[in-house]
């Protein structure tokens, strides 16, 4: 039986996460129809700005990492976040649109290093720590993600109605959304009864150090995961980050477009509430390795048929599996993290692999910006779809089978030769 103080522990968390996404749905849905409408910018010069962002990401996700890890469950890197986020009205109204207009080398870079702390590395952060969080209090950390589906559902309601009004409304939202958050913030127990150490960082006795990181990248099976997880990843998000495009160019008065997609995103996002609920006993099933393998065959599924697509129902059938996609992935990954590598090194390596993401978004986006610009979002998606297939077909050969001593999953940990 779940004790009182269980409750509070996780109604608290979840609060947070469905008040963080929130805030950002609100914004982050419309950035590229933002960057293409308001500021003027086309397929291959947004490609650029979200490339740059991901390099910035790129540098911080791995300090950011370090620093969750350092800090148990220690919430100042939340704080942090929250308070850049709370500046994303002033900063987009009055920072980041005039600079992209006057110089824009001088936006991307500006915009890359605000973006790339509040939210590209801050989802990182605040999915660490309800990892951690969730096995401080034995929970399933899929039933605390959910609540950040929620909040994202919640805000896609209306973020397109209040978009085609004034995107300026719409970071509005995310600023007072976040002054939220900081008070949700304050109320988050850290300490006291009910607490399983061991559980957050096993290794009070031995730290997190610069040499248990470093060992990390000596082990096969380590980059056998970047590879197959970073490869999936590069595809499912570069076509997600122009996709509203995508899907508005289906409509002919495009402010319908814009609150169509708000509507389609509240619906995915509810989709992935209810699988984040319901994954993890699909996992517990079939394996964390299982998991991934079969995140990978539904992208490049979505992927192919949203190529196919004539009609704008059609997406809206279809773009709902990026729920199923997300949920998967997130369950799947930190399962995989908890069975193969050092419980302390979790975020660390969580952090690791979304750097390398990153890294792989920044050279794709301006790539598929052209592809787009020259011959269509549609052939573009084609293609990311099958290079999702191989890699998913690669990876049922390789996944789970790196240095680990055996085959089979196996715990290892990342001071062991």
């Amino acid at each position: 039986m779940v004790s009182t103080i269980n409750k509070q522990a996780y109604i608290r968390i979840s609060l947070c996460l469905f008040v963080f996404y929130f805030a950002w749905s609100t914004s982050w849905s419309f950035l590229a129809i933002w960057l293409a409408d308001n500021v003027g910018l086309n397929s291959e010069k947004i490609g650029f700005v979200l490339s740059i962002n991901a390099l910035f990401a790129l540098a911080m996700k791995p300090v950011c990492g370090y620093i969750m890890d350092k800090l148990g469950l220690g919430k100042h890197l939340l704080v942090i976040v929250t308070l850049a986020s709370v500046l994303a009205a002033p900063f987009f109204i009055w920072v980041y649109q005039p600079l992209l207009g006057f110089n824009l080398i001088a936006g991307m870079l500006v915009g890359a290093l605000y973006l790339s702390f509040a939210y590209l590395a801050g989802v990182l952060v605040f999915e660490s720590y309800a990892d951690r969080y969730s096995r401080a209090w034995s929970f399933e950390f899929g039933r605390l993600r959910m609540w950040g589906s929620m909040g994202w559902a919640v805000a896609s309601l209306f973020a397109g109605q209040l978009f085609n009004l004034s995107p300026s409304y719409n970071f509005c939202v995310t600023s007072l959304a976040c002054v939220v958050l900081l008070m949700l913030l304050g109320m988050l127990k850290t300490q006291g009864e009910g607490i399983d150490w061991q559980a957050v960082n096993a290794g009070q006795k031995a730290p997190v150090n610069k040499t248990d990181v470093k060992m990390l990248f000596t082990q096969s099976g380590f980059w056998i995961l970047m590879l197959f997880y970073g490869g999936i990843i590069w595809m499912m998000q570069s076509a997600e980050q122009q996709f509203p495009r995508y899907f508005v160019s289906f409509f002919a008065d495009h402010k319908q477009g814009n609150a169509m997609l708000g509507y389609m995103g509240s619906v995915q996002s509810a989709v992935e509430f209810i699988l984040m609920f319901s994954i993890p006993w699909l996992i517990n099933k079939v394996g964390a390795r299982n998991g991934l393998l079969l995140a990978g065959f539904v992208i490049g599924l979505r992927l192919i048929v949203s190529a196919l697509a004539t009609h704008a129902w059609m997406i809206a059938i279809i773009k709902p599996f990026y729920g199923l996609e997300m949920a998967l992935l997130l369950v799947s990954i930190f399962k995989y993290l908890s069975l193969y590598f050092d419980k302390r090194l979790t975020g660390t390596v969580y952090m690791v692999l979304g750097c390398f993401n990153y890294l792989g978004i920044a050279l794709i986006n301006p790539i598929a910006g052209m592809l787009y610009d020259r011959y269509g979002f549609a052939k573009t998606y084609l293609v990311m779809g099958v290079i999702a297939w191989v890699i998913t077909l690669i990876g049922i050969q390789v996944l789970g089978k790196g240095r680990y001593g055996r085959t089979s999953p196996a715990p290892i940990s990342a001071t062991q030769g």
